[in-house]
């Protein structure tokens, strides 16, 4: 039983949803239990999956107090949503429940004497008091931890105990990306949530610095502002980028996209190990990463071009770097992180990865 969070497909579900593909062809079954009404749970039941859920507003952090629907309404949600749940868990007795995202934390305590839990940390746990909780709740109550990047993993430790390491993945194609007839034009894109984690503002600011520099390049940001704690600083952001000149997509596919690219740029503030830059990696497009966190992991041994976190006069130096270089070192760059995708974060190696934890969790619940 996988408890899912997000409203929409985001990059933690379509991680559990692509492993699940290929462990669903072995020994494995899935049911999922996600938000409802939502995109997310029209999308799993246009796929023919397993699906039940209720409204959910669980969220942490001081901020989702003045999210809608406000913080009353929120606290007299939990008890039905937690009660609804359990209900569930009972008619379908599973044999273990994957909670996908620290946020599920909840759910995984309130389903730990149906099933042995195991908790799938897709996030940068904070420091300080909240995180010192929720370290002490998943190892003290829970049967199994696992993180997706080495970065994520050592945050989630507590004293001795470390989580199991499941890298995120990402499809290979066939071939990769063939090199764009630039026209005399250069595009750097970025893909994720319009958030200041994901460093959105630094790419917009970024962007201008470059431009001064290389009048010839050009850029694009797609994603839409829809993090609850960030939508209005999001949508400032947004309509700066506009005015800079950069295009805006609210949404794309990510390979029809990349495919217009000349390189993608991710300025992340935290990011565990995102799947964009590995989607990118896989099609053998150069990438552009704040040595952030997994970003640093992800693109080491030269497969892509790390940058300074927090500086936008760094990335902006790093994307005229790249639109400088020769057409066969920039193919080399992208084919070498192709190559490491290939080797270690392919949905194969995940699948196998997952289902050893499954596996411990088992163990480790009898």
């Amino acid at each position: 039983m996988v408890v899912l969070h997000e409203p929409q497909l985001g990059g933690a579900t379509q991680s559990v949803l692509r492993a699940a593909e290929v462990l669903a062809d072995s020994d494995w079954s899935f049911v999922f239990w996600a938000p409802r009404p939502s995109s997310l749970y029209d999308e799993l039941v246009a796929r023919g999956l397993r699906v039940e859920g209720a409204p959910r507003y669980i969220d942490f952090g001081l901020r989702s107090l003045v999210a809608p629907p406000g913080p009353r309404r929120r606290a007299q949600a939990l008890r039905p949503y937690l009660q609804r749940l359990r209900e569930f868990a009972c008619e379908l007795s599973p044999d273990l429940v994957h909670a996908n995202s620290v946020t599920t934390l909840v759910e995984g305590l309130a389903l730990r004497h149906f099933a042995p839990v195991l908790l799938h940390v897709h996030e940068m746990v904070p420091g300080g008091v909240r995180g010192r909780l929720i370290r002490e709740l998943a190892w003290r109550r829970l049967q199994a931890v696992v993180a997706v990047s080495q970065a994520s993993a050592t945050r989630m430790s507590l004293g001795r105990d470390m989580p199991i390491l499941v890298y995120e993945a990402a499809p290979v194609p066939d071939d990769p990306l063939p090199q764009r007839d630039a026209d005399g034009t250069f595009v750097v894109g970025s893909i994720g949530v319009i958030s200041r984690r994901k460093g959105s503002d630094l790419f917009v600011e970024a962007a201008r610095l470059a431009r001064a520099k290389a009048p010839e390049l050009r850029f694009e940001l797609v994603g839409a502002p829809t993090d609850p704690r960030d939508r209005g600083w999001g949508e400032r952001v947004v309509a700066d980028a506009v005015g800079a000149g950069i295009t805006h997509r609210d949404w794309a596919d990510v390979p029809e996209r990349l495919a217009h690219w000349d390189a993608l740029a991710l300025p992340s503030r935290h990011d565990p190990f995102p799947i964009v830059v590995l989607e990118a990696m896989a099609h053998g497009l150069p990438v552009i990463g704040a040595r952030r966190d997994g970003i640093a992991e992800q693109l080491a041994d030269g497969a892509g071009l790390l940058v300074e976190p927090e500086d936008p006069r760094a990335l902006a130096d790093g994307m005229v770097r790249l639109a400088g270089m020769e057409p066969d070192s920039r193919r080399a760059m992208g084919l070498t992180g192709r190559a490491r995708v290939r080797e270690a974060f392919t949905v194969e190696h995940q699948a196998k990865a997952l289902a050893k934890a499954y596996v411990a969790a088992l163990d480790r619940s009898r």
